[in-house]
């Protein structure tokens, strides 16, 4: 079981390395992906004390691509950061082109969620597959654009890859592992594998609870100090 939507301190989470694989083990998790926006700052990090704790960590990375605006993409398995302010097809090539899987995260929710839209997304997998696209998350959303979601999903499956769930974890063990994948077997490469093949499906297992003063810190990272370390190169 993965959760493979996770956030730490390098960028707009609220936990360092060690509270993370924490939270993750917590959780009774068998695999996360660490995603921080825009940099693998702390990838290695958590990385290894994943692996001296018996918790299997991808590394990774969400993208924000430059044109449409704040569109978000998830690399996994990435070996090195992929540049920030590319094109959304630009920027799914790139993670590709490393052995890397991409997948669209949280789609169809309204922009502010940094969210590819139906006609953007169509669009994108015409030009290029993506590797999975996340089905289940934790932001807001209403049974029609479920709905909506699901029924492009079954039309362009073979486009979409794999149906993913991530909690888009920024608070560790206040939301880790809410939303997860399950897949068979239990390691990197069996999660890999599985993402290809399509063998995952998301699950939802309960619902995050965030104190408020957590969360409003939260949005302050994520809305005032992410913004400024990007727009002064501060990020990796």
């Amino acid at each position: 079981m993965a959760d493979p939507h996770c956030h730490t301190t390098a960028s707009d989470g609220m936990v360092d390395a060690a509270e993370l694989v924490a939270g993750a083990l917590a959780a009774r998790l068998d695999l996360i992906a660490i995603t921080d926006h825009d940099t693998m700052a702390n990838a290695e990090e958590v990385f290894l004390r994943g692996s001296e704790a018996g918790l299997v960590v991808v590394k990774g990375q969400e993208v924000t691509t430059s044109w449409p605006a704040q569109t978000h993409v998830l690399g996994w398995f990435l070996e090195r950061p992929v540049s920030s302010g590319m094109t959304l097809l630009d920027t799914v090539a790139a993670i590709q082109e490393q052995g890397a899987l991409a997948v669209i995260p949280h789609p169809f929710m309204p922009t502010y969620f940094a969210s590819c839209q139906p006609g953007m997304l169509a669009r994108l997998i015409e030009a290029r597959p993506v590797d999975g696209l996340e089905l289940l998350h934790t932001a807001p959303s209403s049974a029609a654009r479920r709905r909506r979601l699901e029924a492009f999903y079954e039309a362009n499956v073979e486009r979409l890859g794999a149906a993913l769930g991530g909690s888009d974890s920024h608070f560790g063990r206040h939301d880790l592992g809410v939303v997860v994948t399950e897949f068979p077997g239990h390691t990197a490469e069996d999660f890999r594998i599985a993402v290809k093949e399509r063998r995952t499906r998301p699950r939802a297992r309960g619902r995050r609870r965030v104190p408020a003063g957590l969360l409003a810190r939260q949005q302050w990272r994520s809305l005032v100090r992410l913004p400024l370390a990007r727009a002064t190169g501060q990020l990796d």
